[in-house]
């Protein structure tokens, strides 16, 4: 039943490339005015849902809806409601920063005036906006990225789809990037693609998790977070700390380990527990008596990576 209440929404969306199925029965609901975080591995469907959603494919069965309206049956007025900003945007070189986003307007319908009036604000949304009489040839990866998320939005669409947005940026542009981006879902629906959970976490509201071409979850973030709140235990040891995990891994209370690489490029151990006071007595012993040098040792909940690293099988 189609919904036009919502600014997002899919229908055993599927798309095959001859035997190999892409995308399988993808069912995604998005609330207006919201942020939705889409997450998989390389390889697992993101892209080929979003040009799908957005009219650029054709999908092999079902559909999808943007605004109620149909992305295959009614492409081109879906379109007119939809922003894009894929992983790698192209511009023309010889064209400004404000050049482009004017002939950007112009392709909505806009005068030359009009264009340039919304083009302004935008450049300095984006802050590109001293470099808009540069050509853009000569701007870095992170400023192109900018530069293509003030383009993204000339149409001032309802919704908003960002194919890994910040990906180019240093901590401090992606930081200033996430704010726009918070900033814009009081006008607008953004639907943002991206490999990196801790932006996710930190705008979305609601996130999705594809794996293989499949939908694993699709949940509000707390919600997602009280659904796995399975106490668990992050331990760092000054050795390399991989090969305890197939030891913890063969006692009673632990109900897995994920071995992963924190913020500090340190290697360390997520431990699942399903006996959180048998853990905490014979934990430590026996990361002592295996040879290790315990450096950190703390309770906490599953972060949204350690959920995602669960769900899609990441290592």
């Amino acid at each position: 039943m189609i919904n036009k209440n919502l600014a997002i929404q899919t229908i055993n969306l599927s798309k095959k490339f001859g035997k190999l199925t892409a995308l399988d029965d993808l069912n995604l609901e998005v609330e207006p005015n919201s942020i939705y975080g889409f997450l998989g591995p390389n390889g697992s469907g993101k892209t080929t849902a979003i040009r799908l959603m957005i009219g650029l494919s054709r999908p092999s069965r079902g559909n999808a809806y943007v605004n109620g309206l149909s992305c295959t049956a009614r492409r081109m007025e879906a379109r007119q409601v939809i922003g894009y900003l894929p992983d790698v945007p192209m511009f023309f070189g010889f064209m400004t920063g404000l050049d482009y986003l004017v002939f950007c307007g112009k392709l909505f319908g806009l005068s030359f005036k009009e264009a340039q009036k919304r083009a302004w604000p935008l450049l300095d949304l984006a802050g590109v906006k001293d470099a808009a009489n540069r050509k853009a040839n000569g701007y870095s990866r992170g400023m192109k990225q900018r530069l293509g998320l003030a383009a993204s939005m000339m149409g001032n669409p309802k919704v908003l789809f960002l194919d890994e947005p910040v990906s180019a940026m240093d901590p401090i542009g992606r930081a200033n990037v996430l704010d726009i981006i918070k900033n814009i879902k009081e006008k607008a629906t953004v639907f943002i693609s991206t490999h990196i959970l801790s932006d996710v976490e930190r705008v979305s509201d609601k996130v999705g998790i594809i794996d293989h071409g499949r939908l694993l979850v699709s949940e509000n973030i707390h919600e997602l977070k009280h659904k796995f709140s399975q106490n668990c235990i992050t331990v760092n040891t000054l050795e390399d700390n991989a090969p305890l995990a197939g030891i913890i891994k063969t006692h009673d209370w632990c109900s897995d380990v994920i071995v992963r690489t924190n913020d500090q490029h340190m290697p360390e151990l997520v431990i699942y527990l399903k006996d959180q006071i048998a853990a905490r007595s014979a934990l430590p012993k026996l990361i002592c008596q295996q040879g290790f040098t315990i450096i950190n040792y703390i309770t906490t909940q599953p972060s949204l990576e350690d959920i995602f690293i669960k769900l899609a099988g990441v290592k």
